[in-house]
């Protein structure tokens, strides 16, 4: 402290200026990660990605602690515990928060096919829809990197999935609140169950199919039931983020805010490009093991996307009823997805 005070004298006495000059300059900053996710998931590794980004952006000072598999808490207390400052970035499920993400949720709609695309157009709807991070001011979190799946698929053990049609009368596990008015557009009975009994559900006869995405099918094991399977629906996509405490964001110098952004900023494209290359290897695997896939091509997109015609109003619907930009928010997301996805 004396050698600072010293050296600002000096500079003030030979009339340098100080600027560039901070007490703050080489200082290393801990953050600490909490997630839900074992060791073994595909997203433990994009963390790390991650951790590695942040450091060498900020030259070493930002350091990272990683706790994954629900160490600091559970997967629907990540959020709180990050609130509360317990950690400084945590993993928020959109889909678990409908009631204080209502408006970030549009991106659960049925216009656009891969994480790519996904990622692509939520990273544009939160630059240019003020509407979105506000739900996230209000939380008191920042969202600093996101993880935006390909939309869901249909899986089977009860018969080929060749046309729209087939799909009706399946019993068919769905995640709730949009998914499940998704799977009765195509006239399935959405069935409502932990992800870890899919598999025992699907042995049992209690439910004919599930709606996942094939990660997720290679993860509950299904594949070694689900004999059919559909490949580019747009049955809902699920938006993963990475959230830091925004007190925590803001007592970081300004160089080492814009240091996390960016390598928030590559991580998200890092776990686009890693999910969709998930997909098209499951789908050659899965192949090979003997599933039999419908693809949903762009020729086929008019025929399987019809029973969706108009889903967007009981979203809209919906948060309207409790005050909400529904609306606005829609005509946003749908604008950047209309010119993002195929």
């Amino acid at each position: 402290m004396k050698k600072i005070i010293l050296l600002a004298i000096v500079m003030f006495i030979i009339g340098l200026p100080l600027q560039g000059f901070s007490a703050d300059e080489g200082k290393i900053y801990k953050l600490k990660i909490a997630d839900s996710f074992p060791m073994t998931h595909p997203l433990n590794k994009i963390v790390h990605q991650f951790m590695e980004l942040g450091e060498k952006y900020s030259n070493g000072r930002l350091q990272f602690t990683y706790y994954p598999a629900e160490q600091l808490g559970k997967l629907q207390d990540l959020l709180k515990l990050c609130q509360q400052g317990m950690t400084d970035i945590a993993y928020v499920g959109l889909s678990f928060f409908p009631g204080q993400f209502g408006m970030n949720l549009v991106m659960n709609l049925p216009y656009y096919t891969t994480a790519e695309e996904g990622s692509k157009i939520y990273t544009k709807l939160l630059e240019t829809s003020p509407e979105l991070l506000q739900e996230w001011s209000r939380n008191k979190v920042y969202p600093i990197t996101l993880g935006v799946t390909s939309q869901y698929d249909v899986g089977s053990i009860k018969g080929p999935l060749n046309k729209p049609e087939d799909l009706r009368g399946l019993r068919c596990r769905v995640a709730g609140g949009l998914f499940e008015a998704t799977a009765k557009r195509y006239g399935m009975i959405p069935v409502s169950m932990a992800s870890g009994e899919i598999y025992e559900g699907l042995q049992r006869g209690i439910i004919d199919g599930a709606v996942l995405s094939l990660p997720s099918v290679r993860g509950y094991s299904l594949q070694e039931l689900e004999k059919y399977h559909t490949l580019g629906m747009r049955m809902g996509g699920f938006v993963g983020v990475y959230a830091v405490n925004e007190k925590t964001l803001k007592n970081l110098p300004p160089e080492l805010q814009e240091a996390l952004k960016k390598a928030g900023a590559q991580t998200t494209v890092i776990f686009a490009k890693t999910w969709d290359g998930m997909v098209k290897k499951l789908y050659q695997d899965f192949e090979k093991g003997g599933m039999n896939f419908t693809l949903i091509t762009s020729e086929k997109r008019a025929e399987w996307d019809a029973p969706l015609k108009g889903i967007e109003e009981e979203w809209i619907s919906r948060y309207e009823e409790r005050g909400l930009p529904a609306r606005k928010v829609f005509e946003q997301f749908k604008s950047i997805a209309l010119e993002i996805a195929e």
